[in-house]
This record gives C-alpha cells, structure tokens and sequence, in this order.
C-alpha cells in the first residue's frame, strides 16, 4: 500500500508541475490562444487527478474490520429537524477559543503569502536574468525552471503527507 502511495506522490507532483510549466510557458501566446492553452491544460490536469483518484472511502469513516460505518453519535437532548431547537437557560457555554489552532492557523497562512510571494519575485528575478542574457526563448526557459522547482516542492509535500498516511495506518 505505501508503495502505491509514494508512486502517486510522485505523479501528483508531476502533474503539478506540468500545470505550473505550461501556465508560465503560455505567456508567450496571443491573448486568445493563451486563455485556451491555460484552460486546457487546467481541464487536463482536473480530468487525469479526478480520474486517477481513488474511488474507495477514506479509512476514517469505517471500523478497523472496514466493514460496517462507525456509529452515529446523537446529541444529549434529540429534538425533531422540523420543530424549533429547545432553549434553556442552562445551555453550555460556547466553545472556548483555542490560541494553538488561531496561531496554527495565522503561521500556515503566512507561510503561503511568502512562498507566493517569494515564487513570484524568484519568477521576476529568472525572467530578467534570461532576457538580459539574450536567451532566444527566456519565458519557455523559465517555465522549465519554475517546473523543475515545482515538482521538487510539491514532491516533498506529497512525499511527507504519504508517509503520514502510513505511518498512521501501521499504528
């Protein structure tokens, strides 16, 4: 099962990769010719992952024997969907707020501005570099640049989620 895992790791990358390549390649284009290159490719890449995604339900939503769904947990005072929610006085307070998960959160959150960010300024900074080099082609270059950099990203994230999978499907 890993192996399979790690095989559409791999693929997953790729096809991430051919997607950011054949955005940034696209640039090249006339507007219209451009627009149907990007929706294309973008078509292409849903199409294959939608198709290549496994139709099985995730392990979570069965029992270890994977074969009966887990039990529904019903709240402390049922009340019918079509009659109003009773209200009392000694309702529960509401949930608390947790600060890990906002500080979680804000982190993830500024962690993909930057890496947007800084994949822009790093496009900006190849693109100059090329063209002031007098590269015949200096966008298709840089396509093929930001792809090889793409892949090796996404990669190691795809890599790292599916050994978090095995690792907690062993356990």
């Amino acid at each position: 099962m890993a192996s399979v895992s790690y095989q559409r790791a791999v693929a997953i990358a790729a096809m991430q990769a051919a997607l950011s390549t054949a955005w940034i390649a696209a640039r090249e284009l006339p507007p219209a010719k451009r627009r149907l290159a990007r929706f294309g490719t973008a078509v292409a890449v849903t199409t294959i992952g939608w198709v290549t995604s496994p139709k099985e339900p995730e392990p979570d939503e069965f029992e270890s024997n994977g074969s009966a769904p887990q039990e529904i947990v019903v709240g402390d005072r049922p009340f019918p969907v079509s009659e109003p929610q009773p209200v009392s006085g000694d309702d529960e307070p509401a949930t608390p707020f947790d600060k890990r998960k906002a500080v979680v959160g804000a982190a993830l959150l500024g962690l993909t501005v930057a890496t947007v960010v800084g994949r822009r300024q790093l496009e900006k900074r190849w693109l100059a570099r090329l063209t002031r080099n007098g590269h015949p082609h200096p966008t298709r270059a840089l396509a093929v640049r930001i792809g090889t950099l793409e892949f090796a990203g996404q990669l190691a994230l795809q890599v790292a989620e599916a050994h978090r999978a095995a690792a907690k499907s062993g356990s």
